[in-house]
């Protein structure tokens, strides 16, 4: 018979009588043939010792059901019991074991026997694991022994009300017994399945504090139902008994040895559990430190089947300490104890060692000489003071790439491993723009006759399209000029017929800084294409990151002031948002195009720029952007911090001066616009003053100097 169908056997006992379907009794037949039951079996059901009921051959029930396939009244009485004593596990699991449903068979309707020795209760059933209830009227519990075996599997334990076996076979046939010492009193066969039951009954312990035990129950597939629950010491002895409509928790008072918890759903036994009572081992307690006593714990062995017991995070104190230095080890003594289970103080003490530090020379200043020719490295140990130092003189190089970038490269190079290779890029120049006013009165004159009379904007003099009352005007126009048809720029003029308005949202005719700088309307001004200087901030193997020494134009951030965010430059934000600003676009345009060759774009770097908070040295600022990719930007409020400091300070070229650029009295240093948003208002920005500091103002105000600043690649 296959085991989907042995289990599809229908026994009922509710009336006291067993009675099997008729459309079970077409598979009996087949019982002899399950290859796990060994033919020589000689115990079935046996409910104890006086129940043991042989037929006057001396075969067994069993024997009897196999081998005749009808029954005599010796035999029934035998089967009887051992059906009787299998009863309770086919009502409540619907297994049935195989000697049983035999002697069903073949005795059709026998009556209940007494009651068994041994009762036992199959509550759940797995591919790998069998549970079973157990009790019992034998008052010596010590006497009795549980087995369960299986082809090539045997395990005995102590009896128990409640037995779990479990890394067990799948489909597999195992035979429960309970002997009382050498005697036999229940015998058994359960299957595996092959598929997991569903038991709607689970049972949680989740404490026990003080002798108390604490648990609760649940189902699954809850109901109109009547549950009990049962609580038995380890004699069988009900020591909890309560009858309920729906799950809950429950504590049990004197926890004292170990317990088993049935919960019963109308009468028969769904779920069981053990719960052994902690047994400790206090004698050897594994203490755990963390290093140098950071932390510890303790772990108390149990000396059951429970698991040990765990104090964590013990506090624990420094009873002594010698601090390391930097050449020598200290120690640090602690202190932990913590109060058991039983409420006894435990204790442990450690003594760590602290090693020495070893001296910190991470800190390192470099001093470069006056002209770069030497360098010096030195550093303090901050925790002894001890010092170290070196110099060393500097290799020279002067370089010019095939891409037009020139400068000077002075490199140190130091033996003591704990000071870095120092560079310094000094007299960096890249690209051409008008700086220099032309002063040479003959040039000058050959310039205006030569390109055109600037009285008339003759020749190709353009409008630069700057804007007034924020809108664009005509009223300062320039011409760029190859006097020596070289395909390089040697000038540019320029000639305004009004003053550039200090703010764009002011009218034409206003005051202007291209007055105080001493240029005046309605006369040509010549201006030499120079090669640009550069400050390196900063090098990352053949990149640099440069922005230029001094102010080369003046320009707005942008020509209009909005309190509110609005669509402008092809996207929706404040007027002091960087990414929409004139200034962006005009670098990456006009001025790019303007600057360097025409191999620009191999030298200078496309830029991932940073306009995050960070960017601001703000804690918060509510106008910032999200990051741009640009060839040419401005510095940001914090790259002046980091890497200019004093340098911040710098003078502007005749050329920014004659665009109308603030220029102080007091030192000749201008004023020089950065790409951070003000955190006060939606048009403000922030910006360098003469002094070196930052400041801020209108976004619109055309006197703030542009310094450019870019990454690009010297290999």
């Amino acid at each position: 018979m296959k085991k989907d169908e042995f289990n599809k056997i229908n026994v009922n006992n509710s009336d006291g009588r067993y009675n099997v379907d008729e459309d079970s009794l077409k598979h009996i037949k087949e019982i002899e043939n399950v290859s796990e039951i060994e033919k020589e079996e000689k115990e079935v059901f046996q409910s104890s010792e006086d129940n043991k009921v042989q037929d006057e051959t001396g075969r067994n029930s069993f024997d009897d059901a196999s081998n005749s396939g009808s029954g005599g009244e010796s035999g029934a009485s035998s089967a009887g019991a051992s059906a009787g004593a299998a009863a309770g596990v086919a009502s409540a699991v619907g297994i049935v074991a195989v000697v049983a449903v035999s002697a069903v068979f073949v005795l059709g309707v026998v009556k209940l026997p007494t009651i068994p020795a041994v009762d036992v209760h199959l509550i759940a059933a797995s591919s790998s694991s069998l549970a079973f209830s157990l009790n019992t009227n034998i008052e010596n519990h010590e006497d009795l022994t549980i087995t369960l075996r299986g082809a090539g599997y045997e395990l005995s334990t102590s009896f128990q009300e409640y037995v779990k076996f479990t890394d067990l076979k799948q489909n597999e046939v195992y035979k429960l017994s309970v002997f009382e010492k050498e005697t036999s009193r229940y015998s058994s066969n359960f299957y595996t399945n092959d598929r997991e039951d569903v038991n709607n009954i689970s049972i949680v312990v989740t404490s026990y504090i003080d002798d108390k035990l604490y648990f609760y129950f649940e189902d699954s597939v809850p109901g109109d139902k009547l549950y009990t629950v049962t609580v038995k010491n380890k004699k069988g002895t009900v020591i909890f008994n309560q009858d309920t409509t729906a799950p809950q928790e429950y504590e049990i008072d004197d926890f004292k040895e170990d317990v088993a918890i049935f919960v019963s759903v109308n009468g028969t036994i769904t779920a069981g559990i053990q719960v052994f009572k902690p047994i400790y081992d206090y004698e050897n307690i594994n203490w755990v430190w963390g290093d140098y006593g950071e932390t510890v714990t303790a772990i108390i062995p149990s000396l059951n089947e429970t698991d040990d017991y765990y104090v964590r995070d013990i506090r624990n104190f420094e009873i002594e300490r010698e601090d390391p230095t930097c050449t020598e080890d200290g120690y640090v003594i602690r202190q932990a104890a913590f109060i058991g289970p039983d409420k006894n103080r435990y204790e442990d003490q450690k003594e760590f060692i602290l090693p020495a530090s070893g001296h910190d020379f991470s800190d390192v200043t470099y001093i470069w000489s006056n002209h770069y020719l030497t360098c010096e490295a030195e550093s303090i140990c901050p925790v002894c003071g001890a010092k170290i130092e070196e110099s060393v003189e500097a290799i020279k190089e002067e370089i010019v790439t095939d891409s037009g970038i020139s400068y000077t490269k002075y490199t140190a190079s130091f033996e003591n491993e704990n000071f870095e290779e120092r560079k310094h890029y000094e007299d960096l120049t890249y690209g051409k723009y008008p700086q220099s006013k032309e002063t040479d009165a003959d040039i000058l004159s050959n310039l205006n006759q030569t390109y055109g009379d600037p009285n008339t904007q003759g020749g190709n003099w353009l409008s630069y399209q700057y804007y007034a009352e924020s809108s664009i005007s005509s009223y300062m126009y320039y011409v760029d000029v190859d006097i020596d048809n070289d395909n390089e720029l040697d000038y540019r003029g320029i000639y305004f017929t009004s003053y550039r308005p200090i703010d764009t949202t002011d009218a034409l005719g206003n005051s202007s800084y291209q007055y105080d700088n001493g240029y005046l309307t309605n006369t040509a001004y010549w201006f030499k294409y120079e090669p640009i200087k550069w400050h390196v901030l900063e090098h990352d193997e053949d990149n640099l990151f440069i922005t230029s020494e001094i102010v080369l134009d003046s320009q707005s951030f942008y020509h209009e002031v909005n309190t509110q965010e609005f669509e402008h430059n092809s996207g929706t934000g404040y007027a002091n948002n960087y990414k929409l600003s004139d200034i962006r676009t005009w670098l990456n345009n006009e001025f790019y195009n303007s600057a360097f060759m025409d191999n620009r774009d191999s030298v200078i770097n496309t830029t991932s720029v940073d306009n995050s908070i960070d960017s601001t040295l703000d804690s918060a600022n509510p106008y910032t952007c999200e990051e741009t990719e640009d060839k040419l930007f401005l510095l940001s409020r914090y790259e002046v911090s980091e890497y200019l400091a004093a340098k911040g300070q710098t003078t502007g070229s005749d050329y920014a001066k004659a665009q109308g650029l603030y220029v102080a009295l007091e030192n000749d240093n201008a004023f020089w616009g950065l790409r951070t948003p003000y955190v006060e208002e939606p048009y403000q920005i922030r910006y360098v003053t003469n002094n070196g500091n930052a400041s801020y103002d209108s976004n619109s105000k055309t006197s703030l100097g542009v310094r450019p600043a870019c990454w690009i690649n010297i290999g």
